[in-house]
């Protein structure tokens, strides 16, 4: 199955997240292999988003396999695959182009990750 790019979310519009041009992080608070989950929590919503940082490039995208749904990451702020190349699901290794979310290869072949609205200025990340 194969999709077009989905439009960046805002993270206003999904529940219990900050509005537009709040801060997502810093780029400095990336550890060295770029990755970083963050997690908003308002009441009974939560949200999960993560940061990948590859050379100067940032991208931003909702933490959510569109395979089965679960979390990319399975243990930390990991979400490269092992040679640092692309973004990986820990559940059933779907492997995403880390620059636009497309996946590559996996049972949810031709499919995107969500990505999410945001800007980067004097190193740091902000919601657009």
């Amino acid at each position: 199955m194969s999709e077009s790019i989905p439009d960046p979310l805002s993270l206003s519009e999904l529940d219990g997240t900050p509005p537009v041009g709040s801060l997502i992080c810093r780029l400095d608070e990336l550890p060295s292999h770029g990755g970083k989950e963050i997690i908003f929590v308002e009441g009974r919503y939560r949200t999960s988003i993560f940061v990948q940082k590859t050379g100067d490039f940032v991208a931003v995208f909702l933490n959510h396999c569109p395979h089965a749904g679960t979390p990319l990451n399975m243990f930390g702020d990991r979400f490269l695959d092992m040679r640092g190349q692309n973004i990986l699901c820990r559940t059933h290794g779907a492997t995403f182009d880390r620059k636009n979310g497309v996946c590559i290869a996996g049972p949810c072949k031709g499919r995107y990750l969500r990505p999410i609205a945001h800007r980067v200025e004097n190193g740091e990340i902000f919601s657009i």
